[in-house]
């Protein structure tokens, strides 16, 4: 691999193979699509429409690098549909309600979203006979709060005490103990707080800071002492594609695997906060204020992925200021007439350089 180099060696596998998305037009799930499209991959994905007006799907034409079926994955009849007319070589799992806020003010939503909707694409893979490797993306979130682990490992134990916490453990559950053909391939993959350009989301704190930067209003801060594993969306999204390449070739037969940033990134809410504050220039410039949060949130979150390492050679190299800083120029760049597609291929050509 290392002779060939990252893209070319995932270029030689994906090329030509078909790639079922669920989740596409999410932030991670139109940074997969445009990354395997740039592989030659046959792309075909299932997901809602985006809930933001300007979203990354739409600003890299998303609709012309896959067929797309804009549905819901909680109606598993069509979602079986989508997948059997397709007969996809790998499904990549994103699709979910993706937010802690949320999930404390839509806990129904919640829980049906990410468990129904996993189980329903779970109950079909049997009768599948093209599908023999799915990924299914979770969370750091999954495991239980404890102040007292600093690196979360595989086998820590599961838990969550919010919501949206809960449910990504729950689908963990499910995939750990659904029975699947032998000749099908499942694992999951638990990444970090991505961060990274064309993330519009609401509750999120780099989107946030544009925001108010641009408006002129206050950034509200709930927990500014909370550390969290920061990471560009452009590690972890290569992370899934070596591990469910490895499991392919079965190289790899972990259940599930950590996709964190550097452990010395222990960077809290607030540091971001000051560093974007400083390296941003004067027209997107914010003023903050505390709002304490009112919902339960672990003080303390960071993964090991020493797994990911051993098992398939993928390890973090971008610092938290790295990452942050990938982040805030793609934004302003944007804002500034940049196209998407020239920003997403230089923080490309950036992580892969680091990777020399």
């Amino acid at each position: 691999m290392e002779n060939l180099g990252l893209m070319e060696y995932l270029k030689n596998h994906y090329q030509g193979k078909k790639v079922f998305i669920t989740g596409h037009t999410g932030f991670k799930g139109s940074w997969l699509v445009q990354i395997l499209s740039l592989f030659g991959a046959t792309i075909k994905g299932y997901a809602l429409t985006p809930d933001q007006k300007v979203n990354l799907f739409d600003e890299i034409a998303g609709a012309d690098l896959c067929e797309s079926v804009i549905h819901d994955i909680r109606d598993k009849e069509v979602l079986k549909k989508a997948i059997l007319d397709f007969q996809p070589d790998y499904i990549f799992h994103l699709a979910a309600q993706p937010l802690v806020v949320t999930g404390w003010k839509q806990p129904l939503l919640t829980f049906d979203t990410n468990v129904t909707g996993t189980a329903n694409l779970l109950s079909e893979l049997n009768q599948m006979e093209s599908v023999k490797n799915i990924l299914v993306v979770t969370t750091d979130k999954v495991y239980k709060l404890d102040e007292q682990k600093i690196n979360r490992k595989e086998d820590d134990e599961l838990g969550g005490k919010d919501p949206y916490a809960a449910s990504k453990a729950a689908v963990e559950f499910l995939v750990a103990s659904w029975p699947i053909r032998e000749d099908i391939n499942i694992a999951t993959a638990r990444s970090g707080n991505v961060i990274g350009g064309g993330d519009w989301s609401e509750d999120r704190l780099i989107p946030d800071i544009i925001r108010a930067g641009l408006a002129k209003t206050q950034l509200e801060i709930r927990y500014p002492t909370a550390i969290r594993p920061w990471q560009h969306v452009i590690e972890p999204i290569f992370g899934y594609l070596l591990l469910a390449q490895a499991m392919h070739i079965k190289s790899c037969t972990a259940p599930a695997i950590n996709f964190g940033p550097l452990i010395e990134n222990q960077i809290t809410v607030e540091d971001i906060v000051a560093y974007s504050s400083e390296v941003l220039p004067r027209e997107f410039q914010f003023s903050k204020a505390l709002t304490p949060g009112k919902y339960i949130e672990s003080e303390f979150l960071l993964l090991d992925s020493a797994l990911a390492k051993d098992e398939l050679g993928w390890q973090p190299i971008l610092s938290w200021t790295e990452a942050v800083q990938l982040s805030l120029n793609w934004y302003v760049d944007f804002q500034n007439g940049t196209p998407v597609g020239e920003l997403i291929e230089r923080d490309i050509d950036c992580y892969l350089d680091k990777l020399k």
